[in-house]
């Protein structure tokens, strides 16, 4: 799709599959799908190999070229499952011409067509700033509702309701995801950075401001990010503190029940040695060794409970 800037508003132009030549004296917008073949979207201006090395390369960048601005971003960062694909969105910026080759080209005209209805005046700059305005307008919500789940498990770890699921393994997952989030805004800011400097002079230099207010949410969206990787690091370490604290539990009920018995077992292994034993010549002394038995028992017992070791 093709969209012209006149008196600072979008208007659809046609498609370019359909014979459109572009005006020398317009500035135009082009919106092109990945897989469409270099010949029909490039300017005249760009080599096809230099394009087409430019797309390979799926890493967010910014890079800067004589009369040419390359920028790569990714769309869907915030992946709702695992293993759905995040895509991303090649941004060419040339003095006359900005093209967005993407693999899914959905997201690029929701934008653009949130533009037009709008009503919004816009140039380069402004075009930039709002593009990736609409990349992270969502995000601080996605970033809460992590918080919220890590609070949630961390409630659930404190109230011993954690017995049966493995919190380690959620909180690891949603850690690696903030880890990759964190980089996506490291990414981020340094693309921002570098658009600011303006070094093809392709961006009005009254719009670079809008930059400065990006850079702003970004480093608010960055610092929450890194917040939220030391918060999971706090639940996990609590989940792993109660496991080992109801281990300790376990194994102190085994050693208060191995040395209640010991005194018993000294008893039993006395009366199984083929000695004369007492109770041949004091009567009444097998209920004795009984008695005394249990007493020994709940006196054990009685100290255990007074040093409250169970």
């Amino acid at each position: 799709m093709i969209y012209s800037i006149e008196s600072n508003k979008l208007k659809h132009e046609n498609n370019y599959s359909e014979g459109f030549k572009p005006e020398k004296n317009k500035q135009y917008i082009a919106i092109f799908s990945i897989n469409e073949k270099p010949e029909k979207i490039i300017d005249e201006k760009i080599p096809d190999d230099f394009y087409v090395a430019a797309l390979e390369n799926k890493t967010p960048r910014f890079e800067c070229y004589e009369a040419l601005d390359i920028i790569c971003m990714k769309i869907n960062h915030f992946k709702s499952e695992p293993d759905d694909k995040t895509s991303y969105v090649f941004i060419y910026i040339q003095n006359n011409l900005m093209q967005f080759v993407c693999e899914d080209t959905a997201p690029v005209n929701e934008f653009i067509e949130r533009i037009i209805k709008n009503d919004i005046n816009i140039n380069y700059g402004k075009i930039l700033y709002l593009f990736f305005t609409f990349l992270i307008e969502n995000d601080m919500g996605e970033l809460e509702k992590t918080e919220d789940r890590l609070t949630e498990y961390e409630d659930e770890i404190l109230n011993y309701a954690a017995s049966k699921v493995n919190y380690s393994k959620l909180v690891i997952n949603i850690s690696r995801q903030l880890r990759a989030t964190k980089q996506y805004y490291e990414q981020f800011l340094n693309v921002v950075e570098n658009l600011s400097w303006n070094e093809n002079n392709l961006l009005e230099t009254k719009t670079l401001r809008y930059f400065k207010i990006l850079d702003s949410k970004l480093d608010r969206l960055y610092n929450t990010t890194v917040n939220l990787i030391a918060f999971s690091t706090e639940v996990r370490e609590a989940y792993q503190m109660e496991v080992d604290l109801r281990a300790n539990k376990i194994m102190q009920l085994f050693t208060v029940v191995t040395v209640i018995f010991m005194p018993l077992t000294l008893i039993v292994g006395w009366y199984g040695m083929n000695l004369k034993m007492p109770e041949f010549e004091i009567d009444f002394f097998y209920p004795i060794v009984i008695v005394l038995s249990i007493i020994v028992s709940i006196f054990i017992i009685a100290f255990f409970k007074k040093r409250k070791w169970f």
